[in-house]
C-alpha cells in the first residue's frame, strides 16, 4: 500500500508539473505574441515615417519644379516684351517650316 502511495504522490506531482508547464509555456507564447506585437508596432512606426519622408520630398520637388516653370514663363513673357517684332517674326517663320514639313510628308 506504501507503494500504491509513492506512486500516487508522483502521479500528482507529474499532474501539477504539468500544470506549471503549461502555464509558463502560455506565459512564453504571450511573451512572444508581445514581443511580435511590438517589432510590428515599429515595423509600422517607421514605414510610416519613411511614407512621409517620401511625400515631403515630392512636395519639395513639385514646388521646386513650379517655381522653375513660373520663372521660365515670366523669362518668356519678357523676351517677348522686349523683342516683340523678333518674337513675331520668329513665331511665323516656325510655323512656316513646321507647314512645308507637314505639306512634305503629305504627297509621299
Amino acid at each position: 500500500m506504501a507503494e500504491s502511495e509513492n506512486l500516487r504522490a508522483e502521479v500528482d506531482q507529474l499532474k501539477d508539473d504539468l500544470a506549471n508547464l503549461r502555464a509558463d509555456i502560455g506565459d512564453l507564447t504571450s511573451a512572444v505574441r508581445d514581443l511580435g506585437s511590438e517589432k510590428m508596432e515599429g515595423w509600422r512606426e517607421s514605414a510610416e515615417e519613411e511614407l512621409r519622408r517620401g511625400r515631403e520630398s515630392v512636395r519639395r520637388g513639385a514646388s521646386a519644379a513650379r517655381d522653375r516653370a513660373r520663372h521660365a514663363t515670366d523669362e518668356m513673357e519678357a523676351g517677348i516684351g522686349n523683342h516683340p517684332y523678333g518674337s513675331l517674326l520668329a513665331a511665323f517663320g516656325a510655323g512656316f517650316i513646321i507647314s512645308k514639313l507637314l505639306e512634305g510628308s503629305g504627297r509621299r
